[in-house]
């Protein structure tokens, strides 16, 4: 009888502090997350001499000293199409690496702004006339 006990009471034990698979919590602390659609414009704010370099900024009033220190912001640029591919919105950072001109476009903020940079190996000139004047959508999270 001491040895059901003793096993009784050990996976109890046992299965009551082993961590349950397939579940999780999701914990809610009142976040507003907020959508804001932006328009790339047209040229760069600053492009370098070597075309290795470009950014452009966008005031976003939504960005605010609270957002700047609690929040994250996610960016994704349209990606539209004449073919039969459906339309999509693509993450930033984006990296394009092939063997001849590898690049990448990426997102920084600041209160009242965000900034987007591209880097080259070679020029960043062909990645910022696939990226004027589309959409990009930030997602400020809370």
């Amino acid at each position: 009888m001491k040895k059901i006990i003793f096993v009784f009471l050990l996976s109890i034990l046992l299965f009551g502090c082993s961590p349950t698979f397939g579940t999780s919590d999701v914990i809610y602390n009142g976040s507003n997350n907020e959508v804001i659609i932006l328009k790339i414009p047209s040229e760069p704010d600053t492009i370098s001499e070597d075309m290795q370099y470009a950014n452009f900024e966008i005031e976003v009033s939504q960005i605010t000293q609270d957002v700047y220190d609690n929040a994250s912001i996610n960016a994704y640029i349209e990606r539209t199409y004449e073919d039969e591919r459906p339309d999509r919105w693509s993450q930033l950072p984006q990296v394009f690496l092939n063997s001849e001109n590898s690049t990448s476009a990426y997102i920084s903020f600041g209160v009242g702004f965000i900034r987007v940079s591209i880097q080259s190996e070679g020029t960043v000139e062909e990645l910022f006339e696939m990226f004027k004047e589309r959409n990009l959508k930030l997602v400020i999270i809370n």
